[in-house]
């Protein structure tokens, strides 16, 4: 819920938001871009206060000849500033965390030099699987390394030109409503040089929103045929199953694709990835529902 601040020397109110999700896309770039400055530790904690009040506030510093009243202006502001504690929430590690809860895209577009990129639409409900496995494979290997060569490379996988509309109105059969051009993981490493001049806080804001989704991911609880269906059977085990893996680093969601691939339930590898994100994680959650099945029967059977 948006702060409310009271002003009564201007006869103003102000609202300001108190985590990520509530921003329009100005606040979140720009909150992304001090996030990663402090994270950096470019600027302090207490920098990061003061400099994200200006900016959700949109406000622009001004210096007044008058110390008393220069002095009162800094208190109000190290005062409100005190609030943007409420964009933070403590782990289980004890580790001070930007809170995630949204899957709305804040950044819907973005213009390195001149040519504009468009992103996923909300609740990345235009994505393929095979743009959210190769982007999942670089945010995990992100979490590793944190180079930010692999940042450039998710944007330039979400962020696309827009299609040529008069070449979609020959194919209004297999439109989707995706203005994007269709993802070609071979033209990636030409996007990702562009995405290297765009502002800093989309770039890092994209990488939030992927991260904000996959964390969504884990609890989603879905509509479905008059009951709700929970995604997280698909991140958590059963009691009474085991693994029997071995050590030996799996391959993640690449090798999902190459076992749909296998069984043909969507046509050929190719096919498997260029099926819709949300069509594949049904299919799994079906799979995974009917092997929970299996498990419970066997128990009851002893």
């Amino acid at each position: 819920m948006q702060h409310t601040i009271e002003i009564p020397e201007l006869g103003k109110t102000l609202y300001m938001p108190s985590e990520l999700s509530e921003c329009d896309s100005r606040q979140y770039i720009a909150m992304c871009e001090l996030i990663t400055k402090r994270n950096s530790g470019i600027i302090s904690d207490d920098d990061f206060r003061v400099m994200a009040v200006y900016k959700l506030l949109n406000l622009k510093p001004v210096e007044s000849s008058n110390i008393i009243s220069e002095q009162h202006k800094l208190s109000n502001i190290y005062l409100i500033a005190e609030l943007i504690d409420s964009f933070f929430e403590v782990n289980e590690s004890g580790q001070k965390i930007i809170k995630q809860f949204y899957i709305h895209n804040p950044v819907p577009k973005i213009t390195p030099l001149w040519k504009t990129y468009y992103g996923p639409s909300d609740g990345f409900s235009n994505l393929t699987f095979g743009e959210y496995v190769d982007v999942l494979r670089l945010f995990l290997d992100f979490g590793v390394s944190g180079s930010l060569e692999l940042l450039y490379d998710i944007v330039a996988i979400l962020y696309r030109e827009k299609q040529n509309f008069h070449f979609i109105r020959k194919r209004l059969n297999n439109y989707k409503g995706d203005c994007r051009i269709s993802y070609n993981s071979n033209k990636v490493v030409k996007r990702s040089k562009a995405m290297q001049k765009a502002p800093v806080g989309s770039v890092y804001g994209v990488y939030l929103l992927f991260a904000s989704f996959q964390k969504y991911l884990t609890t989603a609880k879905l509509p479905w045929g008059g009951q709700e269906i929970d995604l997280s059977i698909l991140f958590t085990s059963a009691s009474g199953e085991q693994s029997g893996s071995s050590n030996t680093p799996g391959l993640g969601m690449d090798s999902l694709v190459f076992s749909l691939a296998e069984s043909g339930a969507f046509g050929a590898y190719s096919d498997v990835r260029n099926t819709g994100l949300w069509e594949i994680l049904i299919r799994m959650y079906d799979l995974r529902k009917r092997d929970l099945d299996t498990i419970a029967q066997a128990k009851k059977n002893g």
